[in-house]
């Protein structure tokens, strides 16, 4: 791969993973927008006390299978989607072990990411003393940070072997493909309707831990490529409440405590 190549191909898995964290935000947002209507028994009967007798009860009934679907959906296609003009979890790294030269040049990058803090010169000492502390300084940082990187870069590799034969990356992959990209029929042999979806035992618990699990990759993903940290967590926490205060006011309850 020559520079220049190489230099157009980092350009795009920066653009990649950017994307993909962005969207990995608006996917957490549109959980937390569905879980109280699941979780939360206090804005259910709210809700239920406003609706019942309602012409709106049909339309109401709708929403929390419309929103699970759609859920399912965008979590198929960024962690599992494996076409290659995708901006999926699984096409990127795919990209990163497109030739070798793509995952040094990221090694390096995030083993000098604290050169820059390890230059110009220290009070009190000689411009030659000072110019060795500065170079150990910059050695013993390298050493570390090649040294997290190395040890993130197996646990992603392990985490992404992991997520092909996961279980749910199965039933969501099988959900997708049969219900809600294709409206698949039975076979031949069997009672005729449509695909079965609850032989597949995908649970509401399930779509939320595996979430949380892909967003865990590519956060840590993130910061190797990028040097930033997010904590899916800490995000989580702030789209939990704006769903929950959202249904809350809808629901005539008074908001969430702060």
């Amino acid at each position: 791969m020559t520079p220049s190549e190489l230099k157009q191909r980092v350009q795009q898995i920066d653009g990649f993973i950017r994307v993909l964290t962005q969207e990995c935000h608006i996917l957490d947002e549109r959980r937390h927008i569905l879980a109280p209507l699941i979780q939360n028994t206090e804005i259910q009967a709210g809700l239920k006390a406003k609706l019942d007798k309602t012409i709106g009860a049909g339309a109401w009934g709708h929403l929390p299978p419309l929103l699970a679907q759609d859920l399912i959906r965008d979590q198929a296609r960024l962690f599992l989607d494996t076409g290659h003009k995708t901006g999926s979890l699984p096409n990127l790294w795919r990209k990163l072990h497109a030739d070798p030269a793509i995952k040094d040049h990221y090694r390096r990058s995030y083993g000098r990411m604290f050169d820059k803090m390890h230059v110009g010169s220290i009070s009190n000492l000689s411009a030659e003393s000072s110019a060795a502390l500065m170079k150990r300084f910059r050695q013993q940082d390298r050493k570390k940070n090649y040294a997290l990187f190395d040890k993130s870069w197996a646990k992603l590799s392990a985490d992404m072997t992991a997520l092909k034969v996961d279980p749910v990356t199965m039933k969501i992959s099988t959900y997708r493909d049969k219900y809600v990209a294709h409206l698949e029929m039975r076979k031949l042999d069997e009672e005729p309707g449509a695909f079965n979806v609850n032989v597949l035992g995908l649970t509401f618990n399930d779509v939320l831990g595996f979430a949380d699990k892909c967003q865990g990759i590519v956060s840590e993903l993130g910061l190797l490529l990028t040097h930033t940290y997010w904590d899916p967590q800490q995000f989580a926490e702030g789209h939990a409440k704006q769903g929950t205060d959202m249904w809350r006011t809808l629901a005539g309850l008074s908001p969430s405590p702060k």
